[in-house]
């Protein structure tokens, strides 16, 4: 399988566990290694990610993560400064190839939440910059390769810090020089989209477009309460950050409005609830594009107790919208995420006999975000049957990312 495929592959099949969940308990038990991480979830893929949006999320509603929830991340901080997915003995060194750029782009904004210091990881994150100015996830899943995801996730990052995103250069280029290569022309069918990452004819790339438009406007995750305006830019192919994000709006504003607020899934049926929940994110954030906000708002509040059912990540992500257009977290469309979240963090064991209830199986669901390109369509089924005939498997809305969040 060549190297490009292998990694779609690969990450088609990361992406579609993180689309997979389970009910959340409250105070599920779990060993000591694990003491504070939110979900019952399967943390492989997404722990440090899905962790970290929690903790951004609660900061930014005024609710302080505890003490084993913030030790829980500082522990999966590795030398460099850098974060893996997960680390399941974090007494053990960091494997280089196995640090990964979304989960340390997350890490940095909870840091920085937190009030941490983040210069070690800031100069980790660096080193995922490639010479076309792009970020990439992690050399797991094959020869690095950048991705619109990944790169919309460092700028956000850089956002979070205060880093002026020009300055962040490999071989002359920039992250926003690589999103502008892989935008797709206004005149193009889903002008304005981003795909997932460089290829022959480009095609837009929903949860890639939507991950990445946050970062290309300069905003982190904890988007300031905003009532968008009526107006929704008109896409004019980008020459700069500012008109290749305004392009992006214009394409995003006009798919939620299409799909009615629920943006549908790429790979199987249903609604893709985390590329909807960052669209709408997107335009608080862009301050345009009311009626689409709107409707996405409303589609998110009638389904947020099935979404949030899915997992601790889901639940975030929900709070990180909340949040970002002003809705009452403790009453999100009859949710409290508050509480949703917390009641997920795991708990040391009881020191008696432990239950013999079972921990909690993550089961699928209808939706699973776009993980890459098209070439990934071919390689999804693959990624399903691995993770089905693996047993337990998880949730995070991250991405795809390759993503996510997801």
């Amino acid at each position: 399988m060549p190297a490009r495929s292998a990694r779609l592959a690969l990450a088609a099949t990361a992406c579609a566990a993180l689309a997979l969940g389970a009910a959340t308990p409250a105070l599920a038990a779990t060993s000591s290694t694990d003491v504070g991480l939110f979900g019952v979830q399967d943390p492989t893929y997404d722990g440090v990610y899905r962790q970290s949006l929690a903790m951004v999320g609660l900061l930014a509603t005024g609710h302080t993560p505890d003490a084993n929830a913030i030790s829980w991340l500082l522990a999966q901080q590795c030398s460099d400064g850098g974060f893996a997915a997960y680390r399941a003995d974090t007494s053990k060194p960091c494997d280089p190839k196995r640090e990964d750029e979304n989960a340390t782009a997350a890490a940095i904004q909870a840091l920085a939440a937190l009030h941490k210091p983040t210069d070690t990881a800031l100069a980790a994150l660096k080193k995922f910059q490639l010479p076309d100015g792009g970020f990439y996830d992690s050399a797991a899943f094959g020869a690095p390769a950048s991705d619109a995801n990944s790169t919309g996730l460092a700028l956000s990052a850089l956002a979070a810090l205060g880093v002026d995103p020009s300055t962040v250069t490999n071989s002359g280029k920039t992250a926003d020089d690589y999103l502008r290569s892989i935008q797709l022309a206004c005149a193009a069918t889903g002008g304005g989209a981003f795909d997932f990452q460089t290829e022959k004819t480009l095609a837009a790339n929903d949860y890639a477009t939507v991950q990445a438009l946050l970062g290309q406007l300069g905003k982190s995750l904890t988007v300031a309460p905003a009532t968008p305006a009526a107006t929704v830019p008109t896409c004019t192919d980008p020459t700069d950050a500012t008109s290749s994000a305004l392009a992006a709006v214009s394409y995003v504003a006009t798919r939620l409005m299409n799909a009615k607020g629920a943006i549908p899934s790429s790979l199987g049926s249903g609604t893709d609830w985390t590329t909807t929940a960052n669209a709408v994110l997107d335009l608080a954030a862009a301050g345009q594009g009311a009626d689409a906000f709107n409707a996405g708002l409303a589609a998110l509040q009638a389904n947020a107790k099935s979404y949030a059912a899915t997992g601790a990540g889901a639940s975030a992500t929900l709070l990180l919208v909340a949040h970002a257009t002003g809705v009452d977290p403790t009453n999100f469309g009859g949710l409290d995420l508050i509480a949703a979240l917390t009641n997920s963090e795991r708990a040391a064991a009881p020191s008696s006999t432990p239950s013999a209830t079972p921990t909690p199986v993550a089961t699928p669901t209808a939706t699973l975000p776009m993980t890459g390109a098209r070439d990934v369509a071919a390689t999804a089924g693959v990624g399903a049957a691995l993770i089905l005939l693996g047993g337990a498997v998880l949730f995070v809305s991250r991405r795809f990312g390759k993503g996510a969040t997801s």
